[in-house]
């Protein structure tokens, strides 16, 4: 009840300071934000959004402590004066914005007709439009600079408009922490902007133009946002337990921690949602997290923006497509290509790879191309969807060129779809770095403006990963204002200025990726702030001090090498042992071991992966001037994982020794049996050596004679060749008379399907629209350019959708016939068939469409007529059935049922025949010739004892209704009439 009570009081004291227009009349010098850095607001709409605007301004006042630039569509040739007609909505100063002109605080910018406008250190940029009338997309230019200008004192204002400008501005205001607002598009002239803005889910408040002025006040004014980010209250704020709870409810809801995200990120985006409920603090925004789920998501997807374009930095595209077009010439045709986009959010960056590796693999020229393999994550599933469908809309076309439009899109309306061959290269997968297993094998990994994010310690540690996935010379793509940090020896700079960086060989990975996956949640967030009094760090303990002291000083010198010789980890002192070799640095044992230790190492490293087991050498002698140093060295291979089949070797030093002694003498002879061993081993290996030698001669005379036959093969071959040119020419005589044919039969097909009376659309698996009829065209709003488009995305004209049917028989591959009634009240048969071809394979589905109105009304009067003549059998006072054309009882009436005392259920859809056989001492012969003549006939028919016994003998009057033009019965009407029938 207290929070509650203080929170009123906080409400009234910020109204009370925020007052404008009716409700705003003034505000207040202490709120009033700084002169050197206040807001600036972006009002973008088109030329008819004037009532827009006009609104918008008359319930602002002229002293709000903003700047307000308005970015409008305005032809060169616009007639009349926009800053003179803004003027006469608002007291705030209005004027033509000028080339170089410093923006002031509660003033109004215009831009110029035709031209483009960035800000750059709070002045106004002018610059002609670098794209032709159409194609200009002058909100999304000055929302860019103004987002990279002012960061989070950047607000975008869209309002009515045609087309999307505005859209990605709007994104990267969101990712420079700025605040959005939309008009409300049942209150725009023209909603495609508005629409535009709202579907990129980074808006953050859609209102009608009267209602933004107050929001905006609040928002810009709110204590959060205008404290001093370095104040002692900010900092106790951030480092209260309330920032921890916050992000253990985001990992409760979500799954997903962000205790490893840069914490200047998550406080400021946090912070932003506190100013837009307009809380007092971070305590209160806690428990309005726990009374409303959905705000979690709101900060979910607020931490998760994910703001980018295509080939954002065309020259970084530029200079990455160079190395990939030499990366990908050096490939073997059955070799994929293997690439990974990490943080690819809503797909443009992954198919910007995708356009460039294409254009790459068409520059090779070659008849076999590589698969490529795009594999695109991001942690975001919503943003993944939206990157499967492939569809952005027009404003791109400022991004990409039109060669590129046109060679990989699809227009459809105001939006552009990506073509299928560019969008069956990519996987799009939701997928966490942190904690899920990386991509391997790759030629190139992106990850751009993604690590920015990420607290250094976790950067540390992908790197790594990123080497571990990457092949020999593969290349890393990084955001310009990412690097790789210290680690220089696992990458080398291949583009410096735009972040782009090829794999080095010869790295020790083992120590760097044993604690993947990272498991952030058992590392809290680095704050800014001093230790708290009373907390400190960690004591260390005093077995893992005696353990340090023990490794460092009493353990003897020892390597971990692999199979190869590479030393992956060095303990103790090794210089007695090992040295740098010259020239190119290379951690192999072989290259630093001392010459007197080179070929007995190479002995026992062959010895313990022969034996399986610990092996050594004692007394090994190495001269150190006038003394002799005595070592032994032991291998070993290990077993345990993750070091499992690494070799250890430990250099044990037993001191000094003086050549004069006794020893020495004893030494030498050692030295001597060492020098034996060294001898046998060496001729074993010149053994082995020479046979060898004598094998590879053996094997280039068999090469000799084998290419001299092929030198006679070669000759027979030529007249061979001659012989199959002459075949293909005639082969291809045969072509193009096959070719002429397949033309004849593709026009034979056209003509049939275009003459024939039953609608047919063609589908492929992914109901794409490969081929219909004419006939379709009154069934679906199609036109030609929908080929290609997927049905679902098609308006039909019937009561009901057919998608689920279509799905269900390439699915099960089982033929479905249903009946569909059109708007109009026309009827069609629908048949749906799986697509077979010749090999028999599914390739989707064939829709036929065959009207059956006229069939629907004769039934509906058949149904009619049928219900009719049960009717007057029902109102006949004698007992009486009625038959249909196969004899069966359709109709049976009260008298007829208690006449011969049955059940209607058990009457009905009998077969009269054998009814009459139970009961009526009748052959089913005649009676059924009197049935189906066509006079009427009466007969006496006699009871059978069985189950005719107490009924009398009866009359039988038979009258049959046929066609005579069909053989079609359409009754039998049977009058049962007892005689004597007291």
């Amino acid at each position: 009840m207290g929070k509650l009570i203080l929170l009123y009081l906080w409400v009234f004291e910020i109204m009370a300071k925020t007052k404008a227009s009716s409700s705003l009349t003034k505000q207040t010098k202490d709120n009033k934000p700084s002169e050197g850095f206040h807001p600036i607001i972006c009002l973008g709409g088109s030329a008819g959004a004037f009532s827009s605007y006009e609104v918008f301004f008359k319930h602002i006042p002229a002293d709000t402590g903003m700047s307000f630039v308005v970015i409008m569509h305005l032809d060169a040739n616009h007639q009349g004066s926009v800053p003179e007609l803004i003027q006469s909505f608002t007291g705030m100063p209005v004027v033509e914005a000028a080339d170089g002109i410093y923006v002031e605080i509660n003033h109004v910018y215009v831009i110029p007709p035709s031209m483009d406008m960035g800000i750059h250190d709070r002045k106004l940029l002018l610059l002609n439009q670098s794209k032709p009338k159409g194609f200009s997309l002058p909100i999304d230019y000055f929302l860019q600079s103004l987002a990279d200008d002012q960061w989070s004192k950047a607000v975008a204002v869209v309002f009515s408009g045609m087309g999307s400008d505005g859209e990605t501005g709007v994104r990267l205001i969101k990712e420079r922490l700025g605040m959005v607002m939309v008009q409300d598009p049942a209150t725009a002239a023209y909603d495609s902007m508005p629409l535009a803005a709202i579907k990129t889910n980074m808006v953050d408040y859609v209102l009608p133009p009267e209602e933004m002025p107050l929001k905006l006040i609040q928002y810009v004014n709110h204590p959060i946002l205008s404290e001093n980010v370095d104040s002692q209250d900010h900092m106790e704020l951030m480092n209260s337990h309330a920032l921890q709870k916050v992000l253990m409810l985001l990992r409760s809801h979500t799954g997903h921690d962000f205790s490893m995200y840069k914490t200047s990120t998550v406080v400021r985006r946090i912070e932003r949602r506190i100013a837009y409920h307009q809380l007092p603090d971070l305590g209160y925004y806690v428990d309005y997290l726990r009374e409303h789920p959905h705000e979690i998501d709101a900060l979910f997807n607020e931490l998760l923006i994910g703001v980018t374009k295509f080939f954002r930095d065309i020259e970084a595209f530029e200079s990455l497509k160079t190395r990939l077009s030499i990366l990908l010439g050096n490939k073997d045709t059955d070799e994929p290509v293997r690439i990974w986009t990490v943080g690819c959010s809503t797909g443009e960056e992954a198919y910007s790879i995708a356009m460039i590796v294409s254009e790459c693999l068409s520059e090779l020229k070659r008849s076999i191309l590589p698969r490529i393999q795009i594999f695109a994550t991001d942690l975001d599933m919503e943003a993944i969807e939206r990157a499967r469908i492939g569809c952005y809309r027009e404003n791109i076309a400022a991004d990409v060129s039109e060669e590129r439009i046109n060679r990989f899109f699809i227009r459809k309306d105001q939006f552009y779809f990506v073509k299928k061959e560019l969008r069956e290269m990519i996987v799009f997968a939701q997928h966490n770095m942190i904690k899920d297993a990386p991509f391997t094998k790759l030629d190139l990994v992106t990850c751009r403006n993604v690590m920015i994010y990420l607290t250094a310690e976790l950067q540390k540690k992908i790197i790594p990963v990123f080497h571990y996935s990457l092949k020999p010379s593969g290349l890393l793509f990084l955001g310009p204002a990412e690097s790789v940090g210290g680690f220089t020896e696992m990458f080398s700079a291949v583009d410096p200025k735009w972040k782009l960086f090829a794999r080095k060989e010869g790295t020790n990975l083992v120590g760097k990726i044993l604690d993947f996956p990272f498991h952030v949640n058992k590392q809290a967030m680095t704050l800014s702030s001093p230790e708290a009094p009373g907390t400190g760090r960690r004591k260390t303990s005093i077995a893992e001090s005696f353990n340090k002291i023990l490794l460092a000083y009493f353990t003897p010198a020892s390597i971990l090498i692999n199979e190869k010789g590479d030393i992956l980890y060095i303990n103790g002192k090794t210089n007695n042992y090992m040295n740098l070799p010259q020239g190119e640095a290379v951690m192999n044992v072989h290259r630093m071991i001392r010459e007197e230790l080179k070929y007995i190492l190479g002995n026992l490293i062959h010895q313990a992966q022969s034996e399986k087991e610990t092996v050594s050498v004692d007394d090994i002698v190495l001269k150190e001037g006038d003394m002799v140093r005595l070592v032994s060295m032991k291998a070993t291979v290990l077993n345990d994982r993750p070091l499992q089949g690494l070799i250890l070797v430990i250099f044990e030093d037993k001191g000094i020794r003086k050549k004069n002694s006794r020893r020495v003498k004893g030494l030498k002879m050692s030295n001597v049996e060492d020098l034996e061993k060294e001898l046998v081993y060496t001729k074993l290996q010149l053994h082995s050596t020479i046979e060898q030698m004598e094998t590879s001669l053996e094997e280039l005379k068999s090469t000799n004679e084998e290419l001299q036959s092929t030198n006679e093969e070669s000759l027979t071959t030529k007249e061979e060749m001659q012989s199959l040119n002459e075949e293909l020419m005639t082969i291809n005589t045969q072509y193009q008379a096959k070719t002429l044919e397949l033309t004849q039969l593709n026009n034979d097909m056209k003509n049939l399907l275009d003459a024939t009376e039953i609608g047919t659309i063609f589908l492929d698996n992914n109901l794409n629209i490969l081929r219909f009829t004419p006939q379709v065209k009154k069934l679906f709003n199609l036109i030609p350019s929908d080929i290609g488009r997927s049905i679902t995305h098609i308006v039909s004209n019937f009561d009901r959708p057919l998608e689920n049917i279509i799905k269900k028989v390439i699915d099960r591959l089982i033929s479905e016939e249903t009946e569909v009634k059109t708007k109009t009240n026309e009827w069609y048969s629908v048949r749906i068939m799986p697509y077979r071809t010749l090999e028999n394979f599914i390739s989707g589905a064939v829709i036929t469409f065959t009207a059956i109105t006229t069939y629907k009304q004769m039934a509906f009067k058949l149904s009619t007529l049928q219900q009719y003549s049960a009717g007057v059998v029902q109102a006949l006072k004698e007992p009486a059935i009625q038959l249909d054309k196969d004899l069966n009882v359709v109709t049976a009436n009260t008298f007829f049922l208690n006449h011969f005392s049955i059940r209607e259920q058990d009457i009905l859809e009998v077969n009269f025949l054998e009814f009459a056989a139970d009961y009526w001492a009748i052959s089913k012969e005649r009676l059924a010739a009197l049935c189906r003549s066509q006079t009427n006939e009466r007969l006496r028919v006699e009871p059978v004892n069985k189950k005719g016994a107490g009924i009398k003998p009866f009359e039988i009057n038979i009258q049959p209704f046929t066609s005579s033009e069909t053989t079609e019965t359409l009754m039998v009407l049977i009058i049962v009439d007892s005689i004597d029938i007291s």
